[in-house]
């Protein structure tokens, strides 16, 4: 025991303390490194949302015992990554998400007394425009949305009020919308506002690409024509690469094919009449009939017929009749009158370039090369009509097809396929990369606390110092040998000068000053004031040593 406390003196409390305490604060910092290494990192549950929505929301993770973190101003909520999941599932269970949009909840909380009518038609339009959002968002492949309506009032002297328009921003995810969902997404707003037209609805996603512009009434943009030749271009390349290949190969075609879009809509209407379809519309008849009985005299007019009152001369009568019928037959002439609307999207022309391999005949000596031939003619007109009828080839609409028998260069496709490969034990996800990259600077650290803070701390404390002796003894009693004293300082002295670093000589002086009393300091000035002539002769064989 008393080995143990002579020991515990000479090592010196002051740094057995501050051994222990870096010690301790390194276990903690492994400990620490250790458990991050164990522990998953955490993941984006919710951001933008509503204060309000926040705080229903952590309640609600508090409840379920599920541990997360705020960030920012309390908007955006962190969980574990394995937690995500199952923490969205219970939210969306409870109807807590609602990416921070006001509904029609904004009258529960509001009275209406003593707002005016521009208060009350400002919360209309707000809550209308949250309940859109949220039916927008409830759609598939939409991940975030936001309604902005326009009702313009009717102003003073004015027969009508302006058409309302709205603006949709949708958020997407790297997804695209086909132009059928873009329509649906117009004719719901449509739908939910009062004489609200769908061609007055604008739709963008967050990619600043416009997927339907105000006054096009069927939504087809610039972008989506662009997809639509994509697509086209897509099919018809992937249609007639599988025939050639399934003739000449896998590997020895390689198909190009350009379509011509119709990016415009048109309407055409066309009245036609045919002379030879005539119909009867309507027939009318008339008709007249004259009868004549006046007679013609036998004999010669005479004086006695002239007389008043005489006989009239005799006469014989002829009767005459006359008849008229008319006929009117109205006809109708064919008319067809024809209107034809031509949606974007049609292919106006197409394009397609085949490049074929020739045979490849292997070498039939090993290691030597193969033998090349090139396709005969023949085959290069049968793989060309077998491509003219999988396009679908239209000579009025000034399609072309050309097939050209080429030797491909085979060392270049296969340092290329080998790249392309790629190994499954390589694929990593960037979860994975940012795991691994916080995993070596965790290792780093770790590392760097051993070598350059623990070992040197350790390294020094198993060191001795010789001056602790000098103070003891010099505490311990008046008169000090001088021998004892010169062994002593020397060993002080030369364990300081032979020291390994910088830092154990200021460790020795923290300790020495720690140790030291101001009473053991004066008693070794007094030994040295009353021995002068010993002192002096102990530093000129220290410097003759040194």
């Amino acid at each position: 025991m008393g080995g143990f406390t002579a020991a515990l003196q000479r090592f010196g409390i002051g740094r057995l303390a501050m051994v222990l305490g870096v010690g301790a604060g390194v276990t903690v910092a492994l400990i620490l490194l250790m458990t991050r290494i164990g522990q998953a990192p955490d993941a984006l549950l919710y951001s933008n949302l509503d204060l309000r929505e926040a705080g229903e929301i952590t309640a609600s993770l508090e409840q379920a015992g599920i541990p997360y973190a705020t960030r920012g101003d309390g908007s955006t909520i962190m969980v574990n990554r394995d937690q995500v999941g199952e923490a969205r599932l219970m939210l969306a269970g409870r109807g807590l998400v609602t990416s921070g949009s006001v509904g029609y909840e904004i009258f529960d909380t509001q009275s209406v007394l003593g707002q005016t009518e521009f208060q009350q038609q400002i919360n209309e339009q707000r809550a209308l425009q949250g309940e859109l959002a949220r039916t927008i968002m409830s759609m598939r492949g939409i991940s975030s949305a936001r309604v902005q309506i326009a009702l313009p009032r009717r102003e003073l002297f004015q027969s009508e009020a302006a058409e309302p328009t709205a603006a949709v921003v949708v958020g997407l995810g790297g997804r695209a919308l086909s132009a059928d969902q873009v329509r649906a997404i117009r004719n719901v707003v449509a739908s939910s506002v009062p004489n609200l037209k769908p061609g007055k609805v604008t739709v963008v996603d967050e990619t600043n690409q416009t997927l339907a512009a105000a006054d096009d009434e069927e939504g087809f943009t610039s972008a989506t024509a662009r997809d639509a030749k994509a697509t086209t271009e897509a099919q018809l390349q992937a249609r007639i690469k599988d025939l050639v290949e399934g003739v000449v190969g896998p590997g020895a075609a390689r198909v190009q094919v350009t379509a011509d879009i119709e990016m415009a809509r048109s309407t055409t209407q066309e009245q036609r009449y045919d002379p030879d379809g005539q119909v009867v519309r309507s027939t009318s008849t008339n008709g007249s009939q004259s009868q004549d009985t006046t007679g013609v005299s036998d004999a010669g007019a005479t004086a006695a017929n002239n007389i008043p009152g005489g006989e009239a001369p005799a006469a014989t009568p002829l009767g005459s009749t006359e008849t008229v019928n008319g006929e009117t037959t109205n006809y109708e002439i064919s008319n067809t009158t024809t209107t034809t609307v031509k949606e974007p999207g049609e292919v106006k022309k197409l394009s397609v370039a085949v490049a074929v391999d020739g045979v490849l005949t292997p070498a039939a000596e090993p290691g030597g090369e193969p033998t090349y031939a090139p396709r005969s003619a023949e085959e290069i007109a049968q793989i060309e009509e077998l491509v003219k009828a999988a396009m679908g080839f239209d000579e009025t609409r000034g399609d072309q097809v050309r097939v050209t028998n080429v030797r491909f260069n085979r060392d270049a496709l296969t340092s290329a396929g080998g790249t392309d490969g790629g190994d499954p034990l390589f694929n990593f996800t960037k979860n994975d990369i940012m795991r691994g990259v916080e995993l070596l600077v965790l290792l780093v650290t770790g590392l760097l606390l051993i070598f350059f803070v623990l070992r040197p701390l350790m390294k020094s404390a198993s060191g001795g110092g010789g001056v602790p002796a000098l103070a003891g003894a010099a505490a311990g009693g008046g008169q000090v040998p001088v021998t004892s004293l010169q062994t002593t300082v020397v060993g002080g002295a030369m364990g300081q000068l032979a020291g390994p670093s910088e830092m154990e000589q200021r460790l020795d002086i923290a300790r020495i000053e720690g140790q030291v009393k101001a009473s053991s300091v004066k008693k070794v000035a007094d030994f040295v004031e009353k021995h002068p002539e010993e002192s002096a002769s102990i530093l000129r064989s220290w410097v003759h040593e040194g």
